[in-house]
């Protein structure tokens, strides 16, 4: 069946009356905190104490309570509006942490003040999403906006009861390995493919935006050689796709021994050296192996090998601007 995270809000006063012997309201503490979220008042130390009240939220189970004296004083100083957002929320965030030095107990107040906008910094759910990014604070504006686009998909009100749900999901499937119920909840969530395209994207996006298809490739060898051939097969054919443009000034014909007899061609041209002949000739006989099922697939080193030789080779052919010779025209 298909993953319902919405129900998960509904699971959330049954998961913390069993973890924490209470059920909160957090729409309702979200309410009293309107006039934040309106800009009409300043965040004072009655605000930070109904957020942390154990009789309101579980949060002082997890993060030390401010001490009401250092804060007093600390607001007296700073007089925090919390509205208008004017950028992406980063001047906020770091107008809040000159104040509670934690983005954790940061983004506690802002979940409740700006719930549409803000959620609990919650290590469960940082899981989940498979957030990561080298600075904390740009880890944290991602993980709202990956929240957003949850909250979006699944048809939730907000991104702070996006979070919550995903919590109160993590909470259920602890006791996944001893409960069918909960076993359920995970299969669920681990099948749907729309929740696995996000993780996967958060967890793939940097090493595609910082490493080119070779050097992901050369990365998944060991986990996969056939998934690792497939990507420099593609980057294989697109090389030569390129060098035959530049030689005959057409494109690479799809058609059986085509790229043998354009890689013949660019030797007898000394458009490459002949001792490379045979190694492209090899490595495309093991991208067929990779691309054709039916083929016995190569070994890890074997892909690592054809690899190296695409990036020692044929990498120059998409970097350089070098005009080649007219060749033979038949391929």
């Amino acid at each position: 069946m298909p993953f319902d995270l919405a129900a998960y809000v509904d699971k959330f006063p049954q998961v913390c009356q069993s973890k924490f012997g209470c059920i909160y309201d957090f729409s309702a503490l979200e309410q009293r905190l309107t006039g934040l979220r309106d800009g009409k008042r300043i965040l004072s130390v009655k605000d930070v104490s109904r957020i942390f009240d154990p009789a309101a939220t579980p949060f002082a189970n997890y993060w030390p309570r401010p001490q009401n004296k250092v804060l007093e004083e600390t607001l007296t100083k700073e007089r925090l509006h919390l509205a208008p957002i004017i950028d992406d929320g980063t001047q906020l965030i770091q107008c809040l942490l000159t104040v509670f030095h934690s983005l954790g107990t940061a983004s506690i107040v802002l979940q409740f003040v700006h719930p549409h906008r803000f959620a609990i910094f919650s290590t469960p759910v940082i899981h989940l999403l498979q957030i990561s990014r080298p600075v904390l604070l740009d880890m944290y504006l991602a993980y709202c906006q990956e929240l957003a686009l949850w909250r979006d998909h699944f048809r939730l009100p907000t991104v702070a009861a996006t979070s919550t749900a995903l919590w109160t999901y993590a909470e259920v499937v602890k006791d996944a390995d001893n409960n069918p119920a909960s076993a359920q909840a995970r299969r669920d969530f681990e099948d749907d493919i729309w929740i696995q395209r996000r993780r996967v994207a958060q967890v793939l996006r940097p090493f595609l935006r910082r490493y080119g298809r070779l050097q992901l490739a050369h990365m998944l060898v060991d986990e996969d050689p056939v998934l690792a051939g497939k990507i420099a097969a593609e980057e294989y054919e697109r090389l030569l796709g390129i060098v035959c443009q530049r030689f005959r000034g057409r494109p690479l014909r799809h058609e059986k021994g085509a790229a043998e007899q354009l890689i013949d061609d660019l030797a007898s041209h000394n458009v490459i050296r002949l001792e490379d002949k045979p190694e492209l000739k090899r490595i495309w006989e093991t991208r067929n192996r990779v691309v054709h099922p039916d083929r016995k697939r190569p070994e890890p080193e074997e892909v690592e090998a054809m690899i190296d030789c695409i990036e020692r080779i044929c990498r120059p052919w998409g970097e350089s601007t070098k005009r080649f010779r007219a060749g033979a025209s038949s391929a």
